[in-house]
């Protein structure tokens, strides 16, 4: 049975000093602060609600939509494990996103797309070959490393100015782009180094209490890992 926890059923105050960016807020922590992650008041516990990952349920698929294009970071179950959202094209984001897993600046993060035209969007072309790969292969677990184009943020491309893509093809993945209608960052959601989690029970607090919103499928059976080819032919 679906359960659903809102913040106001959640809220837990936390004694400690606030940060100035929450000093001035209400009792529950907006989408997107960015707040240092060691310093970061535990005003509320993280809502969490129950998903189908097969069948999601429309409300929560708008609810955890609207958290990301605002900002947030979402704790959701992706094909493969437990993994970390938010949305490509917001720097702000992005590093907050890699602060939660350790890193200090954004990074090369994999982007998960709705399709040839969003993928098409972020790279500098795709040629005929990898194009028939990407029909046959997408939506899948398949991610395609590209040279970079015009239309993709500095901040989630390597340092060869390359950009990692991926079409899922897991309802709730193709519900949640389609809403956003933006590129979201997909990673573990752990630490840099940390065991993948196919169990929500198992991703660290740290990362949990970070996060804007848990989405809760249960258990997820072993999966293997995405393929990546990198394709970075001239001309």
């Amino acid at each position: 049975m679906k359960r659903s926890i809102s913040k106001e059923d959640t809220t837990e105050k936390i004694s400690g000093e606030q940060s100035d960016a929450c000093r001035n807020s209400d009792s529950s922590r907006e989408p997107g602060c960015i707040c240092s992650i060691e310093e970061a008041p535990r005003l509320v516990r993280t809502p969490e609600f129950s998903i189908d990952i097969g069948n999601p349920e429309k409300e929560t698929v708008e609810k955890t939509a609207s958290i990301l294009l605002t900002g947030g970071v979402v704790i959701y179950p992706s094909d493969t494990v437990y993994g970390l959202l938010c949305r490509a094209d917001d720097r702000v984001s992005v590093e907050r996103l890699a602060r939660i897993k350790g890193y200090d600046k954004p990074r090369s993060f994999i982007l998960i797309v709705d399709g040839l035209e969003m993928a098409g969007s972020l790279t500098s072309g795709i040629d005929t070959e990898v194009m028939e790969i990407l029909k046959l292969r997408w939506p899948g677990k398949l991610t395609v490393v590209l040279r970079a184009g015009d239309g993709c943020p500095k901040w989630v491309r390597g340092e060869d100015n390359t950009v990692a893509l991926r079409h899922p093809a897991d309802p709730l993945s193709g519900q949640l782009l389609k809403r956003c209608g933006v590129p979201l960052v997909s990673t573990s959601a752990n630490h840099s180094g940390g065991d993948n989690s196919l169990n929500p029970s198992t991703i660290p607090e740290s990362i949990i209490s970070n996060a804007d919103i848990v989405l809760n499928a249960g258990y997820l059976p072993p999966s293997p890992p995405s393929t990546i080819i990198k394709v970075l032919r001239q001309g």
